[in-house]
């Protein structure tokens, strides 16, 4: 229908409001600058619970965020101004990009040169201060700062210092963190879980409440080192993935992968026990083959994990997990050959694949490589022909760090 002033004119704000409600978020954004009128409809709250509830279900966006960086001293170092966040569009194959540097600087409390994007989802991006930011807490040494940002408007909420991960300086870098939100309820949680030995429980901070509470500790086998490797929040449950072995001199025994469930509501934890040779992979294959974990992947109501392995030939692989016969199998497997061939490079280095989980499909994105490629969950089939990121070409030492997610963008006042 062509944009006709004079009819849109007579139509009353009621209908206006209905007919905007089941656009998507870029033409609304677009639309806000049609007239003071609808830009104050869009902007108000209370259209955007109306949006929420027509809006399409299976949100046809995915967020990638994008931090170009490079090698020096054997240490990777971020470079300024790489920071980018796409929204592709799946319908139309169109990319959108932002600089959620730029648009943090005017008003944002952390240092923007020293943020990171840790999680993301429902149209809320999670960020992670990487320094103390002993001026915004009580603690003299400064705390682990978290603040959960909305991207298409400048709405951020600062939470309280993360608990219990104030004193560590390696707490920092050593926490695995998830955000979930509940766009119909306008709530979001978020779990963090130390990376580690010690980490047998949970801080979980819930937007209603506003304050962290602390789960029930996971008793394991006390002979045991459990080491926390990944973890995600799928069908209302946290799934963490440990890697437990035996102290010396038992180092070499009984050593395997262990995926435990936390249910956040009734506070109950569950080890789920997989066949050998399944899921729970021994210690000596660890080891002889360099294989490691390296992703939880939800999509279509499945849970996957990426695999890769080093020695004695690179292969990169997706395993769906299937938790009610506590089975795995193999879904994708891709030789150093395939990648280079998929991802059109000439060499493999700091081979990383982020995997990204849509609808029924997964959307693999390479580190080193602009080129993404889907892949059929059901019919196994992989497509080839997308878009290329919007982002510049790689020199050669360099690389992309990414991670995304599909959800739905959120409208100015949701989740004030």
């Amino acid at each position: 229908m062509a944009f006709n002033p004079t009819l849109w004119s007579q139509l009353p704000l009621e209908v206006i409001e209905q007919i905007l409600s089941f656009l998507p978020m870029p033409d609304l954004c677009r639309y806000c600058t049609t007239c003071k009128t609808w830009n104050e409809l869009i902007n108000n709250p209370a259209f955007s619970v109306l949006h929420v509830r027509n809006r399409n279900k299976h949100s046809p966006f995915i967020a990638i965020h994008s931090i170009t960086t490079s090698i020096q001293n054997g240490h990777e170092v971020y470079i300024n101004g790489s920071n980018v966040l796409c929204f592709l569009d799946i319908c139309s194959r169109k990319w959108y990009s932002m600089k959620p540097r730029d648009a943090l600087e005017p008003s944002f409390q952390f240092d923007p040169r020293h943020f990171q994007i840790v999680a993301m989802d429902g149209g809320l991006v999670l960020l992670k201060a990487l320094k103390r930011t002993s001026n915004l807490c009580h603690h003299e040494s400064g705390c682990t700062q978290l603040c959960v940002w909305n991207p298409t408007k400048d709405m951020k909420i600062i939470l309280p210092c993360v608990p219990n991960h104030g004193n560590d300086l390696n707490d920092l870098n050593d926490l695995l963190i998830n955000l979930i939100v509940d766009d119909i309820a306008e709530t979001f949680k978020v779990f963090v879980i130390m990376r580690g030995w010690k980490s047998r429980v949970v801080d979980i901070y819930d937007s209603v409440m506003k304050e962290w509470k602390a789960s029930s500790k996971l008793e394991m086998i006390n002979r045991r080192m459990y080491i926390v490797i990944h973890s995600i929040v799928f069908q209302n449950h946290l799934y963490i993935l440990y890697f437990s072995y035996y102290m010396p001199p038992y180092f070499d025994l009984h050593a395997l992968y262990e995926l435990w469930r936390y249910n956040y509501v009734a506070d109950i934890w569950e080890g789920l026990h997989f066949a050998e040779g399944c899921f729970v992979k021994p210690l000596e294959h660890y080891v002889y083959n360099h294989g490691v974990f390296e992703q939880f992947v939800v999509s279509g109501e499945r849970l996957f994990v990426t695999y890769r392995r080093d020695i004695p030939q690179y292969e990169f692989e997706v395993n769906e997990i299937d938790i009610q016969r506590r089975s795995t199998k193999v879904l994708l497997k891709w030789t150093k050959r395939h990648i280079m061939r998929i991802f059109d490079i000439d060499v493999l280095y700091f081979p990383n694949i982020q995997v990204i989980g849509f609808n029924k499909s997964l959307m693999l994105v390479y580190n080193l490589s602009r080129n993404i490629v889907t892949f059929d969950v059901e019919t196994k089939k992989t497509n080839l022909e997308w878009p290329q990121l919007p982002l510049r070409k790689l020199r050669l030492e360099e690389k992309y760090s990414l991670m995304g997610k599909q959800m739905d963008f959120l409208l100015p006042g949701t989740l004030k």
